[in-house]
């Protein structure tokens, strides 16, 4: 689609251009809607509002067009528009991505209710899409999945309790009713053992350390060295997902110091940590050509890189490192949470702590 007449404004104000073609409409008004952060400078993003005739209807549109965040909230806010205005905060909070892209697979599973006004829907509008994401065995919904669309609800409550327009928050009232948590073992010790015995391969020393760090993939990948890694201090400082996770200090353990070294020396131009060839790499990237592979070349348990997160907090655990420092390092608020979640303890150990009983 080629732009010919392009019409500069503001910086961030949109922007208004004529598209080619015999079009009975080829002015398209452009609305800045957010904007995208990188290592050199803010880029905006933008979306149309509207196709037009002529150029000065669509300078008028552009001129008179309100964002979600400039209206009034009231009792005829729908799903979509309530959506939009917790998307835009979270853009200006600077979530992380994660979070927004979490928000936005949550609206897409509610989508069927995005023009109908929250305050004349029920919970059970809602109860009724999860109960079916439940039966759905092709939906493949995680328990996961189905808590962050009961949050989704719950901030859109929240909004319009912020506007005094409710005061009850229904998403109190959903349920995940028969859905089960997924149980998500860690890797066992013998697969720790023969990763450390190979330690000449690469990824097996990303492993280890995503093992001795409770990082997750995501967040390991993303790790700069001139922001997140002191090497003198011995200390990672990074995370992300939720408030608790954020920036939380994990000392590197001294079985891992050496790889840790090793990949912020492997390439001396880039500012990540782990990288291929020089570049970024991506979760699914990491799993699909790196984390399989070697999982069949080493022989190991066939797990997720999220094991390693759960193998950290089992190894701590079992070690005896305090709740306190526990929940630090991996980023939970509570113990309650992580020892439900993410402490599994095996056969020997039980019998050992059996055996301290007198």
């Amino acid at each position: 689609m080629a732009r010919k007449k392009k019409l500069k404004r503001t910086n961030g104000s949109g922007t208004v251009y004529k598209l080619s073609g015999n079009r009975r409409k080829p002015w398209v008004a452009m609305k800045t809607v957010g904007w995208e952060e990188n290592e050199e400078k803010a880029k905006q993003i933008k979306k149309p509002i509207g196709y037009y005739e002529t150029e000065d209807a669509a300078l008028l549109a552009l001129l008179t067009h309100k964002s979600v965040s400039q209206q009034s909230i009231n009792e005829k806010t729908t799903v979509k528009e309530l959506y939009e205005l917790i998307k835009e905060e979270m853009v200006k909070e600077k979530k992380a991505k994660s979070t927004i892209e979490g928000l936005t697979a949550s609206y897409k599973a509610v989508s069927s209710l995005e023009n109908e006004a929250l305050y004349n829907l029920t919970s059970m509008d809602f109860q009724d899409i999860i109960d079916d994401l439940i039966e759905d065995s092709e939906a493949k919904s995680s328990f996961g999945k189905l808590k962050k669309i009961i949050w989704f609800v719950s901030k859109m409550y929240d909004m319009l309790i912020k506007y005094k327009i409710m005061s009850v928050n229904h998403s109190q009232f959903l349920s995940v009713r028969d859905a089960k948590e997924s149980e998500i073992p860690p890797f066992p010790e013998k697969d720790i053992q023969t990763l450390f015995k190979n330690d000449s391969n690469r990824i097996a020393k990303s492993s280890l350390i995503l093992a001795y760090t409770g990082l997750r993939i995501s967040e390991f990948l993303d790790l700069k060295k001139s922001v997140n890694v002191d090497l003198k201090k011995m200390l990672i400082i990074g995370g992300s997902k939720t408030e608790a996770g954020k920036d939380r200090t994990i000392p590197i353990h001294s079985l891992i110091q050496p790889y840790v070294k090793y990949f912020y020396d492997e390439f001396p131009d880039c500012d990540y940590l782990f990288s291929k060839d020089n570049e970024k790499v991506r979760s699914k990237y990491y799993r699909d050509y790196y984390h399989t592979p070697l999982i069949k070349k080493l022989k190991l348990s066939d797990l997720n890189p999220h094991s390693f997160r759960h193998t950290a907090a089992s190894k701590m655990k079992i070690a005896g490192v305090n709740d306190k420092a526990l929940t630090e390092i991996i980023g939970h608020t509570e113990i309650k949470f992580t020892d439900k979640r993410y402490i599994t303890v095996d056969d020997k150990y039980l019998h050992e702590e059996m055996e301290k009983v007198k």
